[in-house]
């Protein structure tokens, strides 16, 4: 599996494996999805999505007692 964030690191190389084509972190010595940087970048983006969250309009209880 190639790394699309991966490409524009300098530490990044492609690797050849059984016909795929493989991201591999030269800094880190190791395939890119197991790298800290990969890592960080999922859990910052995870925490961005969180922060996004919407309001709902109403909760379950208001839904199933409705103020009349």
């Amino acid at each position: 599996m190639l790394i699309k964030y991966c490409f524009s690191c300098k530490y990044h190389e492609i690797v050849h494996e059984e016909g795929n084509e493989i991201s591999r972190c030269t800094r880190e010595n190791c395939y890119s999805r197991f790298t800290k940087c990969i890592s960080n970048k999922a859990l910052e983006k995870f925490l961005e999505e969180q922060s996004k969250r919407t309001a709902r309009p109403f909760s379950a209880t208001e839904r199933f007692y409705p103020m009349e």
